[in-house]
């Protein structure tokens, strides 16, 4: 669903509309992905929204590798699963700057991120399978935002 009309058909989730948060903090390594689709794979285990765990799996899986690719080892990316009646919605807020840095090489020279590494990959992934998703500022240090994306259940 294209963001500036999933807004009209569908009322976001709020916190308020017997939404129930999961949070989770992870330092920017290259295993904080992983951590983060077990997390949500375990949020979704069971219940109402467990047929939308694959999904909801890969898409939070793109979203925290682009966090990780954004920011340094000493970051942490901050992962917000808020379940709703009919569906849920993933934020990941990482500290990094709005450009994603460049690769190394082991003599220290830039290089480009390998095709499978792109972060707008996941981004593409993320508005084709998504309900809604946006990226809202966050309230924290100045200029960092939350990647966000909803998704909904067919009752």
């Amino acid at each position: 669903m294209h963001p500036e009309t999933a807004a009209v058909a569908r009322p976001p989730l709020r916190a308020g509309a017997g939404a129930r948060p999961y949070l989770l903090t992870a330092p920017s390594r290259p295993t904080a992905p992983k951590t983060a689709r077990d997390f949500v794979a375990a949020v979704l285990r069971r219940g109402p929204l467990a047929p939308l765990r694959e999904t909801a799996v890969l898409l939070t899986s793109e979203a925290v590798t682009r966090a990780h690719l954004r920011t340094p080892p000493s970051a942490d990316i901050l992962l917000r699963v808020l379940t709703g009646p009919g569906g849920l919605r993933i934020s990941v807020h990482d500290e990094g700057a709005g450009a994603v840095p460049g690769m190394r090489t082991p003599g220290g020279e830039a290089q480009a991120a390998p095709p499978d590494r792109d972060p707008a990959h996941g981004l593409l992934l993320i508005s084709r399978l998504a309900d809604d998703w946006g990226t809202t500022p966050f309230e924290g240090p100045p200029h960092t935002t939350s990647l966000w994306f909803e998704l909904r259940t067919g009752g």
